[in-house]
Parts: C-alpha cells; structure tokens; sequence
C-alpha cells in the first residue's frame, strides 16, 4: 500500500518548568477526499532555533516511517523561527523537498487580527484590561473569591460562574471571561465593595480601584464591544481548527464572518451597543457613558496648510525657501527689510 501524502502542524510552547515542547500533527486525505488529522505527539527540543526544530520534525517522520518525499505541505505559526525564507523551518524542509508548500496557520492568523481589532479601540482596550486584572485579582485572593462566590450565589443561585484573567496568547479564547463579568457585573461591583472595606491596605486599595472603575459606563460599553467583536471570531477560529475542516469550508466560514462583520460597521449597530450599555449603567447606577474627545489631527496629517493673506508681510525669496537653513525671521529683521 502506497504512503499517503500529507502535511505536518508543528507548535510549541514552553511547560510550567520552562522547557520548550513541540507538538506535531499530521493532516492527509483518504481516498474518498476526506481530510484526516492525527496527533502524533509532543517532543522536547533544546532550542527554538529553524535548524533544530526542522531537524527534530524530520527525526520523528523518519521514526514514524512518513517519507519526505511524501511531505506537501507546512503549517506553522508566522514565527521567524517557522516561516523565516532563509533560516526558517518551512525554508528548511523545502530544502529537501521543494514540494513542501508553506501554509500560515489560519487560527494564528485569526488571532493576530483579534489581537490587531482590539487594541485599535482604546475603549475595548482598557475594559478588557480590567477583566484580566480582576480575574487575577479573583485567583489570588482567596477572600475575595469566596466573597464574590457567596454574593453571586445569593444573586444568580447555582448558575455563577467564576472569574478568569484573559488568555495571554489565545485572543479568541477570552470570550467566556468576559461574558461572565457581563452576566455578574452588579455581584462583581457588590464583591469589590465589600472587599476594599474589611481587608488590608494594600488589598483594599487594589479593590476600591477596581470598583471605582468598574462605576464607569465607559467600561460597561466597551466590555459590549469586545463581546461583539470576539464572538464571531471565536466561532471562525472554533471552525478552522475542526479535525475534518475543508478548504472550501474553511473559505465560508470566513465569508460568513466577513459579512457579519460588515453589518457590525454601522451606525445602527452602534446604537444598538450603545442603547445596552446605557440601560445597565441605567439600572446599576453607575456613572453615565462619557464621549472622548476628539483631538484635532495636526496640520502634517491633514495636509492642510496656512496660506498667507494679501495683506500679510511678503518675505524676501532668499528667506523663504528653506526655513531650517534660514535664521529666525523677526519683526525687526521684516521692518529693516522693507525700510
């Protein structure tokens, strides 16, 4: 029977010791044009240099009896270390075997524009900053946690759910932890209250900030915002990650989200966004949503420039034509000019 041809997925991260660890999957496709994907293990390298990782890929496919002149596709993340055209691993393999095409990995992908989409906004930005340090500000204090438990409990019965700092890495993985401070957002801000008046300075400090800002509308409407925003890429990445995921299907899904996206840039969509956050800042009796202001570009951005007047005093053309070479034109120098 004759070996398939197939693809590798090679990722790494570092374990809780610090060791790097590279895992690696093989994607094929059977004779009924199904796409297959098999994990065939995680392997330890002693560096994450081009030159070591490819060299550890080609010792596991030779263990594993996968020939390289079967190989015909690369997937990795847009690493230099990976997709680097000298000293990179796909330039490595394609050494070896030009057939090998290089592919950038589509969820990598979809987390950089998550990454890119979010921080644009300053708004969206800060509000899922504060999610993150209340999640770590809920793993760390015990009293706290078991604050928050009771009072959510009281409020939503055993429905509750816990608080989680935001992924580091996984932008589209943040979506539950912001989703749980939207649904408990009245026991979050009972909890930090109750949490900056009967614990220590330093703790009480850190919660009576945290509850200070959580008072801003500002802050409700931008956590809407992320949710929105990150909800259907989470669902695209969800979709591009499926074992059995075709290229065609991979292309709808990311028209789907395309069009979803395009309605979401309107004014009506705002409206809506900014109508919800209005009603719970309403309602919890936080601090009214507040319009930054807008900062007027400066002139080299516009394009617009200052054209003298008639009457204005005309400069001699040795004065004019390279300002940074000139001296400094003064009312003096103009009068002793013209006189």
């Amino acid at each position: 029977m004759p070996v398939v041809q197939f693809a590798i997925i090679i990722d790494g991260t570092q374990d809780i010791s610090g060791i790097e660890q590279e895992s690696i999957c093989v994607r094929s496709v059977d004779a009924d044009l199904q796409p297959k994907e098999e994990f065939l293990g995680i392997y330890q390298v002693s560096s994450t240099t081009g030159q070591n990782i490819a060299k550890m890929a080609c010792d596991v496919m030779t263990r594993l009896q996968l020939p390289l002149s079967q190989l015909r596709g690369q997937i990795y993340d847009g690493a230099a270390n990976m997709a680097g055209r000298l000293q990179g691993v796909q330039a490595i393999l394609r050494k070896e075997q030009p057939l090998a095409v290089y592919c950038h990995c589509g969820p990598h992908c979809v987390n950089l524009i998550t990454q890119a989409a979010c921080g644009a906004s300053t708004l969206v930005r800060d509000a899922m900053g504060l999610v993150h340090e209340l999640g770590g500000f809920f793993n760390q204090s015990g009293k706290f946690k078991l604050i928050f438990q009771n009072i959510a409990k009281s409020e939503h019965g055993s429905t509750f759910t816990s608080l989680k700092p935001l992924c580091p890495t996984r932008w589209t993985v943040r979506t539950p932890a912001i989703r749980s401070v939207l649904k408990q957002y009245e026991s979050v801000l009972m909890a930090l209250e109750e949490m900056a008046s009967c614990s220590s300075p330093e703790t009480s400090a850190k919660a009576n900030g945290l509850h200070g800002t959580f008072l801003k509308g500002n802050t409700v409407l931008g956590l809407l915002m992320a949710e929105d925003l990150m909800g259907d890429l989470e669902c695209l990445n969800t979709s591009l990650q499926l074992r059995k995921q075709t290229v065609s299907g991979m292309l709808e899904a990311v028209d789907h989200v395309k069009t979803s996206m395009q309605v979401k840039r309107t004014e009506e969509h705002f409206d809506v966004l900014f109508s919800k956050a209005t009603a719970v800042a309403t309602k919890l009796d936080l601090q009214p949503i507040q319009i930054p202001l807008v900062r007027k570009p400066t002139k080299r951005y516009t394009g617009v420039r200052h054209s003298p007047a008639d009457n204005e005093w005309d400069l001699p053309i040795s004065l004019s034509i390279n300002p940074k070479q000139q001296p400094r034109v003064t009312r003096s120098l103009l009068e002793s000019h013209t006189h």
